[in-house]
């Protein structure tokens, strides 16, 4: 791209009143992927299938699909956003410039919680599975926990190298995370044709009818497309360094949420397939992991375990690319504590004090949590709080006939209504924490994390009405 173009875009910038501090020199295929492996079709499945079809069994396939489509609407709306607002720290740029700054920090500070607490349960994740397979394979015996941290402060060092250096990595693993998902679905599919007699929908409809499934148990369904379908907003977070961010932002958007949807549905409804054998029917501990050791074979199984590897790899580093540029962007304005310090960029144009900063919040989470579902459970209740914030700021937006995508507002409202009813559905039945009495941790956890924002906030403006 000409540099006069990189130039436009700078001056776009600077019409929000910024300038242009970080590197833009991300293309379409990176914007892409920093999507794509935030929502990481792999490592959500993998981690969360089990979950939902324990409780509809063939079913979770229609509470993906009503996931999906819910999500689209919510991908459309910050499409379009993206375009008028082209600028680091999305939800809280766009609640903030449409609504007021009130509305900018809570959204802002809910998302920011989001990825704060996501980041750390990614890298437990990767540790625990890289622990299992030294042991399994290796006869190597290392705790999680050093493995967690020092995958940590990998991701963080590769920040600090600058951006090309995290898209180069990223895109790699996207790529990799692609390949694996097209061998995984080949692999399904070879054993569904090859291993299944007399197979039909009516069989799997007879035995799990719809009208024997709870409420209670559906709600909880939705939570593995909840869980799953979520991280497509990363592209704008790193608008700032996209190049042509109007036109290759919002294509991110939606691309990586289409593309991770559809490559969910056909590995959600090869597994059901092959879980209608005999062998599942009775249960399991883990109906995923166990169907592909006996259907793959330890070798296959192993093959696609360093692929899902892989995958939580890249989601890592997108996940802290992500936060990070959320640090960045609300203490360039001055409301997080130490702001100064936050905002501050390095020599390779990276917000370096952030990066350091959710290095040693998520070193601490690791260390100090032994359940660290106490702190991951806030991850995805905060983000989709922030997601209603960002619905109800779109309402704000005036029409602008030279933008492409422009959702109508009965659309919004529905959507706004959709993630209404995921934050209900992630909160009222309850999810049991090993350990803990109560199954309301996680909006325990939440609510503290709120409390802890309104704290900031007040003190923020305490000290700058007193400096006023």
């Amino acid at each position: 791209m000409s540099l006069s173009k990189v130039n436009k875009d700078s001056k776009l910038l600077a019409k929000f009143g910024y300038k242009q501090d970080l590197n833009r020199s991300m293309k379409s295929f990176s914007s892409f992927a920093i999507s794509f492996s935030l929502i990481s079709i792999l490592t959500g499945i993998f981690a969360n299938f089990h979950f939902g079809y324990s409780e509809v069994g063939p079913w979770i396939s229609l509470s993906w699909m009503i996931v999906f489509a819910g999500q689209f609407f919510v991908a459309l709306i910050m499409a379009e956003l993206s375009v008028r607002f082209p600028i680091s720290g999305y939800g809280y740029q766009w609640s903030s410039r449409l609504v007021n700054p009130k509305l900018g920090f809570a959204t802002g500070w809910l998302l920011l919680m989001q990825f704060i607490t996501g980041f750390p349960g990614i890298c437990k994740t990767l540790g625990l599975v890289l622990s299992e397979f030294l042991s399994q394979v290796f006869s190597i015996q290392v705790s999680d926990v050093t493995i967690s941290i020092i995958i940590i402060w990998i991701i963080t060092l590769i920040h600090k190298n600058g951006i090309k250096m995290v898209s180069y990595i990223n895109n790699i693993g996207v790529i990799t995370e692609i390949i694996g998902v097209i061998l995984l679905i080949l692999a399904l599919g070879f054993f569904v044709t090859n291993g299944i007699d007399n197979f039909s929908i009516s069989n799997i409809t007879n035995d799990f009818k719809f009208s024997d499934i709870g409420l209670e148990s559906f709600a909880l369904s939705i939570l593995l497309g909840a869980w799953c379908l979520t991280g497509f907003e990363a592209a704008a977070d790193m608008s700032e360094e996209t190049k042509n961010p109007t036109k290759i932002v919002p294509k991110s958007i939606i691309n990586s949420l289409v593309t991770s949807g559809l490559f969910g549905i056909v590995i959600i409804m090869l597994s059901i397939i092959l879980l209608q054998k005999d062998i599942y029917i009775n249960g399991s501990e883990n109906f995923l992991t166990d169907l592909l050791r006996n259907e793959f074979g330890i070798v296959l199984y192993s093959v696609i375990l360093l692929f899902v590897i892989a995958a939580i790899f890249a989601c890592g580093v997108a996940c802290m690319a992500t936060a990070s540029r959320l640090v960045f962007s609300m203490s360039r304005d001055s409301i997080l504590p130490k702001s100064n310090w936050l905002r501050s960029i390095d020599k390779n144009k990276s917000p370096g004090n952030s990066l350091i900063l959710i290095g040693i919040l998520a070193t601490l989470f690791i260390i100090i949590f032994n359940k660290i579902e106490v702190i991951t459970s806030v991850s995805a209740i905060a983000g989709y709080i922030g997601y209603c914030g960002i619905i109800y700021s779109s309402f704000y937006l005036k029409n602008d006939t030279r933008i492409g995508i422009k959702t109508s507002k009965v659309l919004k409202f529905f959507t706004l209504l959709w993630c209404v009813f995921v934050v209900l559905c992630l909160i009222i039945p309850g999810q049991s924490i090993e350990g803990f009495e109560t199954e309301y941790v996680p909006a325990i956890s939440t609510l503290i994390f709120l409390i802890l924002g309104l704290i900031i906030y007040i003190i923020k403006n305490k000290n700058k009405n007193a400096i006023l």
